[in-house]
């Protein structure tokens, strides 16, 4: 069964903002390689929290085609 427009576009979307959100992590994690201080050590926690987020979004456009 195909995927309806919508769904064609969410998906679409969603990869789109996982990518960006995952260039953008490794954007900053490249400007704070090195950094070895505590302002490092809590980018380097919000790197995380972006990585996890394209990853949850990159499942959820998955999960659009399923």
């Amino acid at each position: 069964m195909p995927l309806t427009k919508p769904d064609q576009e969410l998906s679409r979307e969603l990869k789109t903002l996982a990518l960006d959100i995952e260039q953008a992590a490794d954007e900053v994690l490249r400007i704070t390689n090195d950094c070895r201080d505590v302002d490092a050590t809590a980018a380097l926690m919000l790197i995380a929290k972006l990585y996890k987020h394209a990853d949850r979004a990159a499942a959820l456009a998955d999960a659009v085609k399923a």
